[in-house]
């Protein structure tokens, strides 16, 4: 059988298991492989083949934690074909790196109040309800410390507006917390109900492919027909990344940084590691350790303090 089929196999396989986006970048991961080797026989490809690929890989120059996730799906698929019965790799001589520890980019309070002012309040500066829907998802992201994936999978149904709450899936270590409940300001609480009444106006006069969705997209981007369909991650990147340049910071926001500095702001005020746990949704303690844990100027106050001076 021919990579590219086992691949669909695979892809079908393991969608009862993994979320939509890491069954995309899996399923991305190993077509990649596959068109690098010119979809052989699944029998015929070799270690020496796969090896081939990864060490390509460091020679233009991908990121080392980047390989993490690829040898992993590797790995995965590997093991499926050897359970079906194909003679062909053995998984476990596909090595796995190490992953690289990098310091957290933690958004600050600065830094989102001029992306936030960057953006066109509506109704009084724009009727573009891009920037209404945008203004919606940001404050969101700051209050609440959710993942991207983890906002744009709500739904109108989710939200409860009287309490200022909504259950959300969780989207790492489902089977640890499926679920969680996610909080925000009284501020964003008054922006969402805005964007859902004009949404409900926009329903009557466009057909909403996703009518569940609380976050659509709003134009058709290229060839590609989105309008109605659910907002996208890539959409909120790129999103995120044009207000950043429009605010002049020199490193832009994105979701995770302002993950991030819920967490760090957790615990700067006195939390603990479970309250990070719990707010943020990880599956261990030990997830949450990086936030206590303290760089440059942060650990020299810190020392300071305890040595007297």
């Amino acid at each position: 059988m021919r990579f590219k089929d086992v691949i669909d196999e695979f892809t079908d396989w393991r969608k009862f298991k993994l979320g939509a986006t890491t069954l995309r970048g899996n399923d991305k991961d190993l077509r990649i492989l596959c068109l690098f080797l010119r979809n052989p026989e699944i029998e015929d490809v070799q270690l020496k083949d796969v090896m081939g690929f990864l060490n390509l890989m460091v020679e233009i120059g991908w990121a080392p934690n980047s390989f993490v996730s690829k040898c992993m799906a590797f790995k995965k698929f590997f093991e499926f074909c050897n359970l079906r019965g194909y003679r062909t790799i053995d998984e476990r001589l596909i090595p796995v790196p190490q992953k690289q520890y990098k310091i957290p980019r933690v958004a600050t309070e600065e830094e989102y109040r001029k992306l936030v002012e960057v953006v066109p309040k509506y109704p009084q500066e724009t009727r573009d309800l891009r920037h209404l829907r945008n203004t919606a998802i940001i404050h969101l992201l700051w209050d609440t410390g959710a993942r991207n994936g983890e906002i744009l999978a709500l739904d109108v149904g989710d939200l409860n507006l009287e309490e200022k709450k909504a259950l959300i899936r969780t989207e790492k270590a489902k089977t640890r917390r499926p679920v969680r409940e996610i909080f925000w300001t009284a501020r964003t609480n008054d922006i969402i109900k805005l964007w859902l009444r004009e949404r409900d106006a926009l329903s009557r006069r466009i057909q909403l492919r996703d009518q569940n969705a609380l976050f659509i997209s709003l134009y058709n981007s290229g060839s590609q027909k989105t309008r109605g369909f659910r907002f996208k991650p890539s959409g909120v990147c790129e999103m995120l990344r044009n207000y950043s340049n429009k605010a002049g910071l020199e490193v832009r926001l994105n979701a995770h940084s302002m993950r991030h500095y819920m967490g760090r702001m957790i615990i700067e005020n006195g939390g603990a590691n479970s309250d990070v746990t719990n707010i943020l949704g990880h599956s261990t303690i030990e997830s949450s350790m990086i936030y206590t844990m303290m760089f440059s100027k942060q650990a020299e106050r810190r020392y300071r303090k305890f040595r007297g001076e």
